[in-house]
């Protein structure tokens, strides 16, 4: 993350070069700039730079404030659009509170988007996270900026003082996407009001659970629609689930024999909050020569059709043919994706019933491409490494290519079955596609 500190005085100069020094101290890898509109060091002398005053806060990295010249409202306006074109920044400010949100008032967008600012007094004595304490880390930044430099960190959001569980935090520290963030408020007035939320997710539940929160588990089936709604019972209580963990879409107007119990009264449930993890594998194959609008028509209706969001898949595998497919590469770098590619020897050895073609396996040496690339890179990170390293033990030409980079078939099988296909082959105008998805969990930390 990078934290630009502004300053008006030759106080607050010498206040945000401690901060700065303070903040590469803490080993969180900070990259910090130095900001002022003090006029008086616009007009500081050659001479006068040399004075210890300017030293001192030069310490840490060598770099002196640079002075805005445009107003206060330009600059921070750069810091947001810094923020959303994908540059994590930050802001402290040393001075006024009230300065501060008259600068960044004509910037704010949404919590998921703002950024992290923080107001100091040039006296260095409260610490005070005005936006985006939560998911951007405000309240946290503070807190750790306040034991650095012996100040008090004033926080005032209602979670926090009320040491509550925070549903955007939890999501931001799991890598969830928020697909529909104005159902926050309300679970986050609900467990204020001592009620507890239903969470219902897909995924491995791990760290000890809030007091306020009900797990249920979501349950799939191969019919329409993909997700079954369940209710669960808390000796006589019967509750919906409040927030969705899932890359699939949460079910709308459920259906009153997916629920278990006739006497919940499901038109009067909200949508829930949905919560997106990066857990989808696309694997395709393709004609040589097919373009990224092509693939990208095939890949956005296929996961239309199967309900799942765009914002859950996280990498596209193929075969290492199509490693310099232009199409494939424009794809994957327009939606941020990983680009993963097998040799053919790993991709035979891909555990499974796989819909094989006599054509493709003469053209490229394996019977399937799709199905056996999404499952291949579906399986763990550290699993999927050892796959890819050179063979190990014995090079006796009779061992596989499998064989030769694990101790035993144990071990091999291992490798290889963490993920699940969703959608087996699909095919269209020479393109091929399948939908895995990789084993995946969510953590509670305590609160």
């Amino acid at each position: 993350m990078q934290i630009d500190i502004m300053s008006f005085t030759r106080r607050g100069i010498e206040l945000s070069a401690k901060i700065r020094e303070c903040l590469y101290s803490c080993g969180k890898g900070y990259e910090v700039c130095l900001y002022t509109k003090y006029g008086r060091y616009q007009e500081i002398s050659d001479a006068e730079i040399q004075t210890e005053w300017i030293l001192e806060h030069n310490r840490a990295n060598g770099k002196n404030p640079v002075y805005v010249k445009e107003s206060i409202y330009d600059w921070m306006r750069a810091r947001f659009e810094q923020n959303r074109n994908g540059k994590k920044t930050a802001v402290i400010w040393i001075g006024a509170c009230g300065i501060a949100v008259r600068a960044m008032a004509p910037s704010l967008r949404d919590k998921l988007t703002d950024i992290p600012v923080l107001v100091v007094d040039e006296a260095g004595q409260f610490v005070i996270p005005v936006l985006s304490g939560h998911y951007g880390g405000a309240n946290e930044l503070a807190g750790l900026l306040a034991k650095r430099i012996d100040a008090v960190p004033v926080i005032t959001t209602a979670t926090d003082v009320n040491h509550a569980f925070a549903v955007d935090v939890f999501a931001k520290e799991n890598g969830l996407f928020i697909q529909n963030k104005e159902e926050i408020a309300g679970i986050s007035s609900k467990i204020l009001d001592g009620k507890k939320i239903m969470i219902m997710t897909g995924g491995r539940v791990e760290g000890e659970i809030p007091k306020s929160v009900l797990i249920s588990d979501i349950t799939t089936c191969e019919e329409n629609p993909p997700q079954k709604w369940s209710v669960k019972k808390e000796q006589d209580h019967i509750s919906m689930p409040d927030v969705v963990i899932s890359a699939r879409y949460p079910v709308k107007n459920i259906p009153k024999s997916q629920v278990i119990d006739e006497q919940v009264d499901v038109k009067t449930h909200t949508d829930p909050l949905w919560l997106i993890p990066r857990t989808i594998i696309l694997g395709m194959g393709c004609k040589k020569g097919k373009s990224c609008e092509e693939i990208g028509q095939f890949v956005l209706e296929t996961l239309e059709q199967e309900q799942i969001s765009i914002q859950a898949v996280t990498a596209l595998a193929t075969i290492d043919l199509k490693k310099e497919e232009p199409g494939f590469l424009e794809f994957v770098k327009k939606y941020g994706l990983d680009f993963l590619t097998y040799p053919k020897e790993v991709l035979k050895e891909v555990p499974g019933t796989f819909s094989g073609s006599a054509f493709v396996s003469q053209t490229v040496g394996v019977d399937n491409v799709c199905e056996r690339a999404a499952l291949a890179a579906a399986c763990r990170k550290e699993d999927k490494e050892k796959i890819k390293q050179p063979g190990c033990g014995s090079e006796g030409k009779e061992k596989s290519y499998m064989q030769q980079n694990c101790d035993s078939r144990e071990n091999q099988k291992k490798m290889l079955v963490q993920g699940r296909l969703l959608l087996k082959k699909k095919a269209k105008d020479g393109m091929t596609l399948a939908i895995a998805e990789r084993e995946w969990s969510v953590r509670f930390d305590e609160t």
